[in-house]
């Protein structure tokens, strides 16, 4: 019964979504600019920030993904379409020696061959603090970046970013909200 009443109330949309306005009176109060907004209506109510970030002459797309769960996360796009058939072992082998040395964040390559950081952010409403997403970004992914995006265009065999002029029709938006 309880698990019930806790759905019921998870799905209640008049509910506010606290994380979201948590976030949103940070960049207001701080005056942070740059992040486009887009609210879901799917089972966890989720609210997903888009943003990019230029790191060692590079463009990278920033998702912030919160909602009504425990978790939040800070998607960036590190490479668009750089994995395939000729580099995946490769890659794959650096992208896991990436993930044994750093605990903050986990790289991934996605079906399509992207090469993303995904960096996860716990807590509840009560414990969430919007700070700490513009400290992961601009204090440790963003750093982290600036060296390692020196390294991975030897790994991946050609240039990396989201630069992706050449395409006939390129991805609107090629990180994808989670749902």
């Amino acid at each position: 019964m309880a698990i019930e009443i806790e759905k019921e109330q998870m799905n209640n949309g008049d509910q506010p979504r606290v994380k979201a306005e948590k976030f949103d009176a940070f960049m207001k109060e701080r005056e942070v600019g740059g992040f486009h907004k887009e609210v879901y209506d799917d089972q966890f109510r989720t609210v997903v920030y888009f943003s990019g970030m230029q790191t060692a002459g590079q463009q990278q797309f920033v998702q912030v993904v919160l909602n009504d769960s425990i978790y939040g996360m800070i998607k960036v796009l590190v490479g668009h379409k750089v994995v395939n058939e000729n580099n995946q072992a490769k890659v794959l082998e650096y992208v896991n020696q990436l993930n044994n040395r750093f605990g903050a964040f986990k790289y991934i390559v996605t079906p399509d061959g992207n090469l993303e950081l995904d960096c996860s952010l716990v807590a509840n409403d009560e414990t969430f603090d919007p700070e700490l997403i513009m400290v992961m970004l601009l204090n440790v992914i963003q750093p982290h970046l600036e060296s390692e995006l020196l390294r991975l265009p030897a790994v991946v065999g050609g240039p990396v970013g989201v630069n992706v002029e050449g395409e006939e029709t390129p991805d609107e938006r090629p990180i994808r909200p989670v749902k």
